[in-house]
């Protein structure tokens, strides 16, 4: 499991963060050590800064944000994060340990009220990265569900061939060889739903 580190401006709440993870067999590094962590979990209260804490996080380790300002997603999309992950704060063991391995495996996660946020801001709920149309995010999604064309037929109700127009489609918009690489380049820029 990862090293992590937790930054917290309420010490109950930093220790409750604490026996969460490491009841999900994570090793919570304590403020004086000098090991790096894989991971930083910050409680981003209201008002807190928040270019401190992307800065801590550039390209060395993963970040996990507990906010509940769902719009912080956009910034750290597009803040050349290793990895990342944005809960609310009232999130359970259970979130914070999936947050903490999908920010350390270097990709993207959101909770569902901010990819409530993220359809608000596009203005269509279903529609995804800027771009895409919404059926061709929801042929990405269900590429990221491990579907093959015939699958993604069947659950579309569309022929196989209008899959394989989407999936070329979806590889040009994000300029990635193989639906693999889609997949990849999507849930790192924070643009698919984990």
């Amino acid at each position: 499991m990862a090293l992590v580190r937790i930054t917290a401006s309420i010490p109950s709440r930093r220790i409750r963060l604490a026996r969460m993870l490491a009841a999900r067999g994570h090793r919570v590094l304590g403020a004086d050590e000098p090991t790096d962590p894989a991971v930083w979990v910050v409680d981003l209260t209201e008002g807190a800064p928040l270019e401190a804490t992307l800065a801590k996080g550039r390209k060395s380790f993963g970040l996990v944000v507990l906010s509940d300002d769902p719009p912080l997603w956009t910034r750290l999309a597009h803040s050349h994060l290793a990895g990342w992950a944005l809960l609310p704060r009232d999130l359970d063991g259970a979130d914070l340990d999936l947050a903490v391995q999908a920010a350390e495996a270097g990709l993207a996660l959101f909770g569902h009220p901010v990819a409530a946020a993220f359809g608000a801001t596009t203005g269509d709920p279903c529609r995804g990265p800027p771009g895409l149309t919404g059926r061709e995010q929801e042929v990405l999604q269900l590429i990221a569900e491990g579907l093959p064309n015939k699958g993604i037929a069947r659950a579309l109700g569309v022929s196989e061939n209008t899959v394989k127009f989407h999936v070329a489609s979806i590889c040009g918009k994000l300029d990635a060889r193989s639906r693999t690489e889609a997949v990849t380049i999507a849930a790192r820029s924070g643009l698919l739903l984990l």
